[in-house]
């Protein structure tokens, strides 16, 4: 015959191994979501681009035809993204709507799988953790994609011309898995999707709302202060790591430098320092140089609709740098393998330039980030009772390899298989 307390014990114990598995939410990094237009009657900059989607919608993004010579021009117009300071309002190119293509299982109306973004990216992780714990995409994993042009400020807004939204559809997907599974969900964000994530934390939810709804938060390869590739965005374009043969350094330019998340992705001089960037013959440029450089050269790199994003985004960025509140935070990066930290150029910045770099000068980081920024939450991050956080290092790994490393993803699967720290009834 048990006791009182040992019956409540073994109460509590058979219903927590009766609980499902936390439920998981993925959030992409830059360019990891895709992206499809409905268009009305919007110019476009030649014939051969279709304006108009007759109340439909059109994959944009990313679409291998669109990157062809005849089409790269249309696919940028599309991808138009405005920003107002007098107003303090984004746009897309009149007459163009824009949404993340495949919100909860990565797959398009009318489509029986996954989109092939998705797949390359999270293919080898869902098929892990279905075998070895039977998570079911549409079921209790889910994608969380966005427009990935947007940095917080306008993911927090639903404007009526589309743009923004999705830390609203965020909440009720969490909101509906907690409701429905009896456990706290686990987030998983990778590059990008870590500083969009810490975002809505400390912004756009509260505390007790935190509390309620999240069990843990692993942030795959945070670019938490930038990273150096992003300035040979704005001085030249950069190939997203593709091969320069295959996609020219300037191709997708006027999308990278119009992008208001450009402005978390560029070196932060809260991290970076008086770290040589960039240098020409006459000069060398750090983290606090590069509005001025933008401002130099113009429209070619945003312009002073970059300049006024800086101006906004860049001191809030840096200011949100800590774990938020019943949060716990699981700041997983990767190591080795040689990363951009400085261009050298051949002329000097002025007006209108548009130039690969004559040389790129290589560190630490993880092929895309560089180590001080990869490093930041775990070295410069208050931590409370409340404010936690763990941080692994994966040896040479690279930034998209955290997405498939078997290292990765046993320690995902053994974090999601710990019992839940809190019991709902």
């Amino acid at each position: 015959m048990y006791l009182p307390w040992q019956a409540a014990l073994l109460l509590v114990l058979a219903v927590q191994a009766e609980r499902p598995r936390p439920p998981l939410v993925l959030v992409p990094g830059l360019t990891g979501s895709a992206l499809e237009v409905q268009m009305q009657k919007a110019h476009m900059p030649h014939s051969l681009c279709s304006g108009d989607t007759h109340d439909g919608w059109m994959q944009v993004w990313v679409d291998p035809t669109a990157m062809l010579p005849e089409a790269v021009d249309c696919t940028i117009a599309r991808l138009t993204l405005t920003y107002d300071a007098e107003s303090d309002s984004y746009s897309n190119l009149p007459g163009v709507r824009l949404r993340a293509l495949g919100w909860g299982n990565g797959t398009a109306p009318g489509h029986s799988k996954k989109d092939s973004l998705y797949e390359y990216q999270f293919g080898h992780m869902l098929s892990h953790l279905q075998q070895a714990m039977g998570y079911e995409l549409g079921k209790d994993a889910f994608i969380a994609p966005y427009d990935w042009r947007l940095a917080g400020d306008a993911h927090a807004r639903s404007a009526p011309n589309g743009i923004g939204g999705f830390y609203a559809q965020l909440q009720k997907l969490l909101e509906d898995l907690v409701q429905q599974s009896g456990r706290r969900a686990v987030l998983v964000s990778h590059s990008l999707g870590c500083p969009t994530s810490l975002y809505f934390f400390h912004n756009f939810v509260s505390e007790e709302w935190r509390s309620k709804h999240i069990e843990d938060w692993v942030a795959l390869s945070g670019p938490w202060m930038g990273g150096a590739t992003q300035v040979s965005a704005y001085l030249g374009g950069w190939t997203l790591g593709l091969p320069k043969w295959l996609l020219p350094h300037d191709y997708v330019k006027p999308v990278q430098v119009n992008a208001s998340s450009g402005v978390w992705l560029t070196p932060h001089p809260q991290a970076f320092g008086n770290q040589v960037l960039a240098s020409t013959p006459s000069r060398n440029y750090t983290a606090a140089d590069i509005p001025e450089l933008i401002s130099v050269i113009g429209s070619e790199a945003g312009g002073n609709q970059t300049v006024s994003l800086f101006d906004k985004l860049r001191s809030p960025f840096g200011a949100m740098q800590r774990p938020p509140v019943n949060v716990p935070v699981h700041n997983w990066y990767s190591t080795g393998v040689a990363t951009a930290e400085s261009y050298v150029y051949s002329k000097d910045i002025s007006e209108g330039f548009n130039q690969a770099p004559q040389k790129t000068i290589f560190g630490e980081g993880d092929g895309i980030v560089n180590l001080i920024s990869l490093q930041h939450a775990e070295l410069q991050w208050p931590t409370s009772d409340l404010q936690t956080l763990e941080t692994r290092v994966f040896p040479n790994c690279s930034h998209f390899g955290m997405l498939s490393d078997d290292r990765v993803l046993a320690a995902l699967t053994q974090l999601l298989s710990k019992p839940a720290t809190t019991l709902f009834v």
